[in-house]
């Protein structure tokens, strides 16, 4: 849904005509869009970048097609383990976003991070590789 724009994201809703406040819940600094809440946003950067310590060799700063990209150029034999990060990221994310916007609760970045990885790991211990990958967390 985060790729294909069929999140109700304020600029969507705003496009329909939908009158929503069209700052961004997590940063409160810029418009919404899918393309901003989701690693142009200081707030969701700084989760990712705690995920994903290799992106900081990156010279700027990706979105989300750019990491899915990013992750199927690279020959690293976890390629399953980074979508599920990124997807798991997502999900977390965008909860956080109704969270705040819905039902007036937030958390910061590194306790967000830190319930991804959670959930990551409880999916990652049922495969083969688990040993290594948790190492990557």
């Amino acid at each position: 849904m985060a790729i294909s724009g069929g999140l109700k994201t304020a600029d969507s809703l705003l496009a329909k005509g939908i009158i929503v406040d069209p700052n961004c819940a997590l940063c409160h600094c810029y418009a919404e869009s899918v393309s901003h809440l989701f690693f142009e946003c200081d707030y969701s950067f700084s989760i990712i970048s705690k995920l994903m310590s290799n992106l900081g060799y990156l010279l700027f700063r990706p979105n989300v097609l750019q990491i899915f990209e990013y992750i199927k150029d690279t020959h690293d034999k976890n390629k399953e383990f980074y979508y599920l990060l990124i997807c798991t990221s997502v999900y977390f994310i965008w909860r956080e976003r109704n969270e705040r916007k819905f039902g007036g609760n937030s958390v910061s970045s590194t306790s967000l991070a830190l319930k991804i990885k959670a959930a990551v790991l409880s999916k990652i211990m049922r495969w083969k590789s688990r040993e290594i990958l948790m190492d990557l967390l």
